[in-house]
């Protein structure tokens, strides 16, 4: 899926969320820039609190996990490993399913 920063619409909608996957993250950050690679992680960001805040927890916690996946492979940022770490545990917390399952215990091994 092309991912796009549009900062006239900087929410991804449900749909868009679900059809997301790792790899679709992991081309945009090959792909762009730094600044589009900062922007691509709050757009997650503001995506997720608007689920979130609408109490669509599902969608929240696909978010979450796009966002722990994103912090702990492409963006690896310092402290990487505690902020996938909370974003794995919230994805679990609201949606458990084994692909997040499997994911923190991926994280939990540490980068």
């Amino acid at each position: 899926m092309k991912i796009n920063i549009d900062f006239g619409q900087p929410y991804f909608d449900e749909k868009n969320i679900f059809e997301l996957t790792p790899n679709d993250l992991d081309c945009f950050y090959t792909d762009e820039n730094e600044v589009n690679r900062l922007h691509l992680f709050f757009v997650l960001e503001a995506s997720l609190h608007r689920f979130q805040r609408e109490n669509n927890l599902k969608t929240a916690a696909r978010c979450a996990f796009l966002m722990a996946y994103y912090l702990f492979i492409p963006l690896t940022p310092p402290a990487s490993f505690e902020l996938a770490e909370f974003y794995i545990d919230r994805a679990l917390e609201w949606d458990e399913t084994p692909e997040y399952r499997q994911w923190k215990k991926l994280i939990d091994q540490g980068n």
